[in-house]
Order: C-alpha cells, then sequence, then structure tokens
C-alpha cells in the first residue's frame, strides 16, 4: 500500500467568539518528513496492473484549523474511486483511494474538496494501468502467471498426471511427474543385430548401420549376422597376419589359421598411408610406386600474427572440426569465433566473443553469447553465423539471478542429440572481499531447441568452501549420464590450477541426482567416459560409471586416455618412448609399443583414427614423435595388435610440440604455437586450457584417415570437443 501525506490547511483568523463569519482558505500539501509541506497541486498515482486487483493508496488530509469543516468532495470516475469523509476534523484524516481496472489506460481526473466560505482545492490525479507481462512457461510442466504484487512471473507446477509434449520424439506416453514431462522411451528396436537404433528428436527413430564387428585381430574376421549379432569366421587365405619384412616369406592367413608362407606375386606387402601407396611383390621385392612423401599444411593460420581492429593480438587457443574437416576457431573472450576458417568464407561470429564453442547437432554451441551480459547459449549456423536457438538464464531462472554478484557459464557437456547440460558458475551476493573465491554452481539441461528441461543448484560441502572449487573434467556416456569433476583451485586468479580433493558427482540425462563420491588424494582434471567406466585423468584408478566405486587399478596414472572397442590407451609421456595398451576395463596389458631408436614422443596428445587398409578398416592410435635433428612424424600404432601402423614426415612450424589435433575425413588439423606472453607454452592442463595465448593452426591431407567410432577417440571426446561418449 502507497501513502502519501497531503495537508489540507485551513487558515482561522482571529475573532471575538461572537463573529458568525469566518475568513478561512484550503490548500492541498504534501508533508516532507519532519519539515514543513510543500504546495501541490497534482499527484501521479503508482502506474498499476490490469489485472482486476483493488490497488490501495492511502492519502493524509490535514485540517489545520481548531474547528471540524463540513465538506464535499467531487466525485472520481472508474477505475479511480475513494473514501472521503464529509466532515474533517482538526489534524491528520487518512483518505483511501482504490485503483482498479482490467483494460490498459491512462487516467486524468480532478479531486476537489470544498465547504462553505471557503475557496475550493483542486488536486489533479493520474494514474497508468498497464498490461501484464506475459509469462512463457520455462517447461511442459509448470504453469506461469504474472504475480503483480511481486512484479514477475511466478511458476507452479502442473497437476501430476497432466498429458504433456515433451518435445521430442523419442519420448512416448508422457504425463508430468513433479513438473516434469516424464514418459516411456520410445521403443525403435528393429530386432537387427546388425543395425544400431537411435532415435532423433525432430525426426523419430532411425536404423543406421552397426559399427564394423571385431575380429581376433589375426585370422577371424567380424561378420554380422542379423539374428545372433556380431560373429567370427575364417579370413580369405591368403590375408596377411603379420608383418611382412620381405616378399620371400610373409605371415598369411591360412582356412583362419596364421602360418608362413610364400607371399604370391602381386602380395600386399605393406598397406597404403597417408604418406604413402601400398607396397606390393614384385620378383620377390616390395615395390612401391612412388616414394614416400612428407604430409604438409594445406593451409595455415597464425593467430599471434593476426591483430583486432584496436591493434591487440587475437587469441584462438581451441578448434572443434567438422566431418567435411572445415575446422572453427574460438578463444576465451578475447576475439569472435571464426566458422569455417580453413574454408574459402571463413566468418567472425558476428554478435562478438564467447566462452567456449562446441559442436552439436551440426551446429556452433557457444557459451556466453553474447557475452553482454553473461549467461546465453547459443546455437549458430555455420554457414551464416545466425542464431538458430538462444536459452538466457537470466528471465528462466530470475532466482537464481538474484542470488548472486555475476553468472556465467563454466562448461558445455553434450549429453545426447535432444539433451545439453550447461554448468553456470557464479559470485554470490556477499560483502565485498578482494579475491573473493566463494563460487555457487547452477546445472540447467536443455533440449535439442534449447529449451529448459530442468535447473537446480548443486550443493555440497566441497562447494562451501570458498577456495574457488571448480569443474576441471566433465563427461556424459553413451546414455546420456553426466560425470563432473569438482577440485579446488590452487591459483589465485585465472588461468586455473586444480588441485586436491575431487569431488566426482553423477546426473542422469534429466539432470537427476546419480551417486556423488569425494577422493581426498586425486588432483582435478578431464574425464573420460567409455564402457560404463569413468576415467579421471590424473587416476590410475578407474571408476564403475553406474554407481561410482573404484573397480580397475592400473601401474600409472591414465593422463588423457583413448578407449576403442576393446583397448585402453593411456597417454604418451613426453620425451617417452613407449605407449601401452590394455584390454579395456581390465588390467590386463594386451601390448607394449616402443618407438625406434632416436624417435620419442613430443607431446601426450593422443587421438583414434580410422585407417582404411586392404583387409579393412582398422583402428589406430595416432600421436607425433620427433628424432634427434628434429623431424617430426604422424605416427599410427594399430590398437589391436599394437604393430606399427604408419609414420610419416610432417612439417609443422613446431613453435612447439602439436598441442591439440583432430581428425576429419581425410584430413588432420593441428594446433601448436599456443604461447603465452613470456613465450612459454600455454597452460594445457588449466581451465580454460591455453588461456591468453595464440596459437597456430594447420590442416593437413591424410589419405586414408578418417573419424574413428570408437566410445573415446580423444582429449574432450573427439572433434566436437562435446565431452561424449561415442
Amino acid at each position: 500500500m502507497k501513502r502519501f501525506v497531503l495537508l489540507l490547511m485551513v487558515l482561522v483568523g482571529c475573532r471575538p467568539p461572537a463573529l458568525n463569519q469566518v475568513t478561512s482558505s484550503v490548500r492541498f500539501e504534501m508533508a516532507l518528513g519532519d519539515s514543513s509541506g510543500r504546495t501541490i497541486t497534482s499527484l501521479a498515482i503508482p502506474p498499476a496492473w490490469a489485472d482486476g486487483v483493488d490497488h490501495v493508496s492511502t492519502v493524509d488530509v490535514v485540517n489545520d484549523g481548531v474547528v471540524a469543516l463540513d465538506v464535499t468532495w467531487s466525485a472520481l470516475a472508474d477505475p479511480l474511486s475513494g473514501e472521503f469523509p464529509s466532515t474533517l476534523q482538526p489534524g491528520s484524516t487518512t483518505l483511501t483511494l482504490h485503483l482498479k481496472a482490467t483494460d490498459v489506460t491512462t487516467v486524468s481526473q480532478q479531486l476537489t474538496v470544498s465547504s462553505v466560505g471557503l475557496v475550493p482545492a483542486t488536486l489533479d490525479l493520474t494514474a497508468r494501468v498497464l498490461a501484464e507481462p506475459p509469462c512463457t512457461p520455462s517447461g511442459p510442466c509448470v504453469s506461469s502467471t504474472f504475480d503483480s504484487t511481486l512484479g514477475h512471473c511466478v511458476e507452479a507446477p502442473l497437476e501430476d498426471g497432466t498429458t504433456c509434449a515433451p518435445g521430442t520424439q523419442c519420448q512416448v506416453s508422457s504425463t508430468c511427474q513433479q513438473g516434469r514431462c516424464v514418459g516411456a522411451v520410445r521403443d525403435c528396436d528393429d530386432h537387427d543385430r546388425c543395425t544400431v537404433d537411435v532415435c532423433y528428436p525432430q525426426t523419430g527413430c532411425e536404423h543406421v548401420p552397426a559399427p564394423p564387428c571385431p575380429g581376433d585381430g589375426v585370422c577371424q574376421v567380424g561378420v554380422c549376422d542379423p539374428a545372433l549379432g556380431c560373429q567370427l569366421t575364417p579370413a580369405p587365405d591368403g590375408t596377411g597376419c603379420g608383418p611382412t619384412q620381405t616378399c620371400v616369406t610373409a605371415q598369411v592367413c591360412i582356412a583362419g589359421a596364421c602360418v608362413e608362407r610364400a607371399p604370391p606375386e602381386g602380395f600386399i606387402c605393406e598397406e597404403a598411408t597417408p604418406c604413402r601407396d601400398e607396397g606390393r611383390c614384385v620378383a620377390n621385392q616390395c615395390v612401391h610406386q612412388a616414394p614416400e612423401q612428407t604430409l604438409r599444411p594445406s593451409w595455415q593460420y597464425d593467430s599471434a600474427a593476426a591483430f583486432m581492429s584496436d591493434g591487440g593480438v587475437i587469441e584462438y587457443q581451441d578448434f572443434v572440426s567438422e566431418p567435411s574437416g572445415a575446422i572453427t576457431l574460438s578463444g576465451f573472450f578475447n576475439s569472435p569465433a571464426l566458422l569455417r576458417a580453413n574454408t574459402a568464407s571463413p566468418l567472425p561470429a558476428p554478435e562478438g566473443t564467447s566462452r567456449r564453442c562446441i559442436s552439436w547437432n551440426g551446429h556452433l554451441v557457444c557459451a556466453d553469447y553474447p557475452s553482454d551480459p553473461n549467461g546465453s547459449v547459443t546455437a549458430l549456423d555455420l554457414s551464416t553465423g545466425t542464431r538458430v536457438w538462444s536459452f538466457d538464464i537470466h528471465p528462466v531462472r530470475p532466482d537464481f539471478v538474484d542470488s548472486t554478484d555475476a553468472i556465467f557459464l563454466a562448461r558445455l557437456v553434450v549429453q545426447s542429440s535432444d539433451r545439453l547440460a550447461a554448468l553456470y558458475e557464479a559470485y554470490p551476493k556477499m560483502p565485498a572481499e578482494p579475491g573473493n573465491q566463494c563460487r555457487y554452481y547452477f546445472l540447467v539441461v536443455l533440449d535439442a531447441s534449447g529449451h529448459q528441461v530442468m535447473s537446480q543448484q548443486l550443493t555440497d560441502p566441497l562447494l562451501d568452501v570458498c577456495d574457488h572449487p571448480h569443474p576441471y573434467g566433465v563427461a556424459s556416456d553413451a546414455l546420456g549420464n553426466l560425470y563432473i569433476a569438482f577440485s579446488p583451485t590452487i591459483s589465485s586468479t585465472a588461468p586455473l590450477f586444480p588441485g586436491t580433493p575431487t569431488l566426482l558427482i553423477s546426473f542422469s540425462r534429466d539432470g537427476i541426482f546419480r551417486w556423488k563420491r569425494l577422493e581426498s588424494t586425486l588432483r582435478g582434471g578431464e574425464l573420460a567416459v567409455a564402457h560404463g567406466l569413468l576415467y579421471p585423468e590424473n587416476s590410475a584408478v578407474v571408476f564403475d560409471a553406474p554407481s561410482g566405486t573404484p573397480t580397475v587399478a592400473l601401474p600409472f596414472e591414465l593422463g588423457r586416455a583413448v578407449i576403442s572397442g576393446s583397448r585402453l590407451i593411456p597417454s604418451p609421456v613426453p620425451q617417452g618412448t613407449a605407449l601401452t595398451a590394455f584390454e579395456a576395463g581390465q588390467s590386463t596389458t594386451r601390448w607394449t609399443h616402443t618407438l625406434p631408436a632416436g624417435q620419442v614422443f613430443s607431446a601426450d596428445q593422443l587421438r583414434l583414427a580410422t585407417w582404411a587398409t586392404s583387409q579393412g578398416p582398422r583402428t589406430v592410435a595416432t600421436t607425433f614423435t620427433v628424432d634427434g635433428v628434429g623431424l617430426t612424424r604422424l605416427y599410427g600404432i594399430d590398437v589391436q595388435n599394437g604393430l606399427v601402423a604408419f609414420s610419416c614426415p610432417v612439417v609443422l612450424p613446431n613453435r612447439t610440440p602439436p598441442q591439440l589435433f583432430e581428425f576429419a575425413n581425410g584430413s588432420l588439423s593441428v594446433m601448436d604455437g599456443a604461447l603465452d606472453d613470456q613465450g612459454n607454452p600455454g597452460c594445457e592442463k588449466c581451465d580454460p586450457p591455453f588461456a591468453r595465448s595464440s596459437g597456430a593452426f594447420q590442416t593437413i591431407g591424410t589419405p586414408g584417415l578418417s573419424i574413428s567410432r570408437e566410445p573415446w577417440v580423444g582429449t574432450f571426446g573427439g572433434a566436437d570437443h562435446d565431452h561424449h561418449e561415442d
């Protein structure tokens, strides 16, 4: 209720009691605290909503005379009305004004008070009746209505059992349950063991060919039976089953067994590689039609040599790769993402800078884009840079925003084709302190159109400690379950470096809590997930993804491992010479590969790629090596048997070793040269990775190599950097 003080002044002159005439005047005044009032002739009544609710204001009228006055008031018309006494006693009298309307309007009326022998006093009244703003529910199972008292929209869950539209064709029989649209997963099973049955939110069920069935890596090849699934059958006689050093003898398959035979004329003695054609036996010699080629970039861009319009250096430290080989460069609030940078039509993101960007459903999805204010997740068309959709947390969860001094995106994680996890970080409202390290975290799950599925604040004692707890690792499995690794920060400002302990926490694809576990000695880092197992970067222990319990102990830390259908391969050690593979999900060593003399691994980066061979596609673990004279090689190892697949010389700027690389179909893109302002390699293991550095980027043709379809092909989940298990 609004209260105004108006003074109605009645001045009575000095006269003897018997005098019948009274000399008086009337005026309106507004009281100014304890001081004298000021004369007013108009009053603006506070605006009201066109909601049919009676909005009440009060007005104090003061009779400064010593006798009561009989007064007459002018009438007010709808939507204004009032309660006015016929007699004004000496002193203060409260008037009540009502504003009640269902239509938008602007009101101008006069309120007049008069008494016999007095000059009437008039007050111009104005008021506005405003339209209630529209309220859009944040989900299909909540209603949203405008609360005129609070001044904003208020949500309430719909009654349990209400039919709802989930926004995806992959959910059927959907009803509201506790404010969420819950239903059964659409059954897409076509009863063919040789297809993968998938459901896309816009199109529904689709049946795509299943990945090739694995063989035994020797003389049994995988075949698929529609009823039985993957089976083994003998490889064709003459198939190579081991290294062939000469064309005098070769290890070949006969009746499903690997035996030594004299190879026939024209036998493929060496498979084609990205830098050399296949070798065939000719007169007992392995002959190639052309010599080994050196791989060279077909496109290069050095962001350290590029400048913004204000003269500042462009800072790009990341990229995502499309299957075609087109890459989009991005940085961290320094320069707009450069869409399809290595094509004929590169395009800067038209609305400025962002935080991280990933690739999802064929779009570029950026955090905190546009960056003013922070809090938006936006999907961009990669061809035009235009918005496909955008989610802004401010209107959807004003309660989150109101509890913070600043809110922004920490990580984005793809959970499935219709679920995206957006993890928000915020500064809580509290007395200002220099270098405040307290943080809030909010988890929001979005659907394929950028609409909220759920949102919640994350709570845990580790997150209550003001040591800048931060999500250094995120991942999601093939079912869309989410995994986050929170750790304290040991640096006072960005870039952030993780410490111990680490809180591992898991949620379902709809953001429902599953489990959490505190590891007291585990230092924060990235996560990988495959085959129902969780692989923290700085751990030698593998965890069960459904429950969080430790399951496998390895002899050394995983690093940023890769996981194929049958092998777990921890990352190489820079300047090391050996790479070891374990049976996926076990501690059993399957092979150890040692580099040729004089070569060492140049970095700890490792990626899986598909290698086309005469015997069918093979999965190779690829990395880079360097020898004593500085020659860099793209090095591939067959994940099944640990044999070298290829070793191709490659020309790179080599300002630093390769820091990031991703495969497309027939090409490879590499980032190196990301140096800090002191000229040292940027911090790869901080957050954001390579912060405040400017990388150099190259695209190199790699015939015969393509994107791998294994579960975890490399850091950040592969070329899309979506942190998702394939």
